[in-house]
């Protein structure tokens, strides 16, 4: 039987899954009493440093909050089987409200103008980097799948700043190369689109020029469910982030720290800027 996947950021980790098993183990056989209590203790000690860096996290605008429960609420299932969107989209998927006003501090640290996202989903992390922006400000988002980015920009046009977010459908690849002959640059770049595709996303975007002078790349998922140093192969395109992982880490142009937030951000700057 399938393992359930839990939305939670701590489902991500590995530590808590093996807690969860070993939960599961000591129920059978004689173990002792105390180590029972302290499986049970490291499980809530895992739950309770999420929450705790939730409930330490600037709240969600109304909007984001809104797009977030909406998120969740979707009939995701239903409309894959009903051919609305052609892949089965998860509420696991999501940004959340941490990573969210952690690329939202990033963008407005940046002073950013311009920014680009790759991988639109609901809109969660778009909205919160457009909530960063100033009048003039843009975010330029990337969606492959149209029924996708139909619900997402029903979500953000109920934000003050949803007309700050443009939606370009269809491979990123191709959005990238008409963006590129536009001579357009961000001063921002956020990467959470397919995985196999980040490498190509990441020579694309300093090979076309696409990142403004002193702009930051932020990747999502890097840490993909720990796979990359377990080894144990938990999410099945795990492979692909751990080559964009070794590619980023040879990249002596650009300076990089990787994070735990979540499931795993990068955080990336030429040396140059």
């Amino acid at each position: 039987m399938a393992e359930r996947r839990d939305d939670r950021s701590y489902s991500f980790d590995p530590v808590y899954r093996h807690l969860l098993r070993a939960r599961d183990l000591s129920q059978n056989g004689d173990v002792p009493r105390d180590l029972k209590a302290e499986i049970n203790r490291a499980i809530e000690l895992c739950q309770q440093r999420l929450q705790y860096c939730e409930d330490q996290t600037t709240k969600p605008s109304p909007a984001l909050d809104h797009l977030i429960k909406e998120t969740f609420a979707y009939p995701w299932e239903d409309a894959h089987k009903e051919g609305k969107v052609s892949y089965y989209a998860t509420p696991r998927m999501l940004t959340g409200n941490v990573e969210a006003q952690l690329i939202k501090l990033i963008t407005s640290a940046s002073k950013a103008n311009m920014v680009l996202e790759i991988g639109l989903y609901t809109g969660c992390s778009s909205l919160a980097m457009a909530e960063a922006l100033p009048e003039s400000g843009k975010v330029v988002s990337l969606e492959i799948d149209k029924g996708i980015a139909d619900v997402a920009r029903s979500f953000l046009n109920r934000s003050p700043v949803g007309n700050k977010i443009e939606i370009m459908i269809g491979p990123a690849l191709n959005s990238l190369e008409i963006l590129a002959e536009k001579q357009v640059k961000f001063d921002v770049i956020f990467i959470d689109a397919d995985k196999t595709g980040y490498v190509q996303y990441y020579k694309t975007i300093f090979e076309k020029d696409l990142l403004a002078s002193e702009g930051t790349i932020i990747v999502d998922n890097v840490l993909k469910d720990g796979d990359p140093y377990s080894g144990e192969e938990y999410e099945s395109n795990s492979g692909a982030i751990s080559e964009f992982n070794e590619m980023v880490l040879r990249d002596k142009n650009v300076h990089k720290v990787m994070i735990p937030v979540r499931d795993g951000v990068y955080l990336i700057r030429r040396m140059k800027d």
